[in-house]
């Protein structure tokens, strides 16, 4: 599917006013980054029960559509009124932290470990507070589990404030927020970040580029990284992790694909059943298996999944992924929902590029090979190095150290990490994994 053949798309933004804006807004983003014909109509309201209005006035004139959350687009589904592939906007961590925050800043007198929280699941609660360092005894979650559980939302908040228990309420659903405002009760509503809304729409786009090209379905490609017990720390585990995201993006652009990091070492990449289709030269071979297990040199596994919606598609994939974890990402798995597994051979381990047949640096050569040696690395063992070790090695004040590290850089012999964490405070020492390996 190249650039030149991807159809024109017009997709429907719905929700309530003010989150469309914010749509939108982020739309037109999208638009102009984009080198294909991308158009975004809005279809905002004031309250659940014009969404369906909205939605049939604007039902001839769009290939794809996105809802504010997994309630309404149950609403739309269940209510059979849902023409085009869709997808709705995630409820992620990032979405409850910046509540949180909001919380902290708008509302007097608010403790926000004593909160009451709608829609969320209690694991993705307690995960989001964890990582702010907050206590979640009384924090209360009362997760979304279909249309039905909505009805209780606004009696759930009421009471839990009123019993003294909390302080403040958080909810993803406008009506639930009016009806907590009328009886005194303090609320934030839970929204999207920017960053959620711009997935959501790409993923939209390509949804609606499957649809204008007779290809229907969604397909979403899951990619496991599957490191051993050498590279199960910490910093290789980051390392892989921008290793793999920076493969994936290449080999996905490729077919006008988006890449979703879950993890340091879960990948979606979210792309149309046509272009599955010749990744995988008519389900022939595994897309990205072979390249990528030969450009980490640790397992990989691959998943691949199809469906109507969305949320379809990534469940396919992230069970198929699963699958082939369980086989040591030996092959890939396609899964439809419908047909058979269907396993995937490795294709060639090609990487994405021709092979760099320019000469390394000679200055960097030497540099790189001096502190190898001072390390005496144990065979196996990854070199990692900062700028007061290389300074220290070659003798040289940290300034020269940290201009010998740029060098090993630019010439591709060494690749920063994430700043480790400093437990004393201050600035986190910036480290580097050196490529010994290419000095074979």
């Amino acid at each position: 599917m190249s650039d030149e053949t991807l159809p024109a798309v017009t997709v429907g933004l719905f929700g309530p006013r003010r989150l469309v804006k914010t749509m939108a807004e982020v739309g037109q983003e999208v638009a102009e980054r984009s080198a294909h014909g991308i158009r975004f109509l809005t279809g905002g309201y004031d309250d659940q029960s014009e969404a369906e209005e909205r939605y049939l006035r604007l039902r001839d004139r769009i290939d794809a559509a996105v809802f504010p959350g997994p309630w309404a687009f149950d609403l739309a589904t269940t209510g059979h009124w849902l023409t085009v592939p869709s997808t709705h906007l995630p409820l992620t961590g990032a979405a409850l932290y910046a509540a949180l925050l909001r919380a902290s800043l708008t509302i007097e007198d608010v403790d926000l470990s004593q909160v009451s929280i709608d829609s969320l699941s209690l694991a993705d609660v307690a995960e989001a507070y964890a990582e702010i360092g907050l206590d979640t005894a009384e924090v209360y979650d009362v997760p979304y589990e279909g249309p039905a559980s909505v009805d209780g939302f606004a009696a759930f908040h009421r009471d839990k404030y009123e019993r003294q228990h909390t302080t403040v309420a958080l909810t993803t659903i406008l009506s639930v927020e009016r009806d907590l405002q009328a009886a005194g009760v303090p609320v934030l509503r839970i929204a999207p970040t920017r960053s959620s809304v711009r997935d959501a729409l790409e993923t939209a786009v390509l949804l609606g580029q499957g649809t204008r090209m007779g290809a229907h379905q969604l397909a979403m490609i899951a990619v496991q990284v599957i490191p051993s017990r050498a590279e199960s720390g910490d910093y290789w585990q980051q390392e892989l992790a921008l290793l793999t995201h920076q493969k994936l993006l290449s080999e996905a652009r490729q077919v006008g694909a988006s890449v979703t990091r879950r993890s340091d070492t879960l990948f979606l990449v979210t792309t149309t059943y046509g272009a599955l289709v010749r990744l995988t030269e008519q389900f022939a071979f595994a897309p990205f298996l072979g390249a990528l297990t030969a450009q980490l040199g640790v397992p990989v596994a691959v998943g691949a999944g199809t469906g109507q919606t969305a949320r379809a598609a990534e469940a396919n994939a992230l069970m198929a992924v699963e699958e082939s974890v369980a086989a040591g990402g030996k092959v890939a798995v396609y899964l439809d929902g419908s047909s058979e597994r269907l396993d995937l051979e490795p294709g060639p381990a090609t990487t994405d590029a021709a092979p760099d047949d320019t000469p390394i640096d000679q200055r960097a050569l030497e540099i790189v090979t001096s502190i190898a040696s001072a390390m005496s690395p144990t065979p196996g063992r990854q070199v990692v190095v900062d700028v007061e070790s290389v300074a220290a090695i070659m003798q040289v004040t940290q300034r020269t150290g940290r201009r010998m590290l740029k060098e090993l850089v630019d010439a591709g012999l060494a690749w920063p990490l994430p700043p480790a964490r400093s437990t004393g405070g201050g600035r986190p020492r910036q480290q580097f994994r050196l490529l010994t390996e290419k000095l074979d």
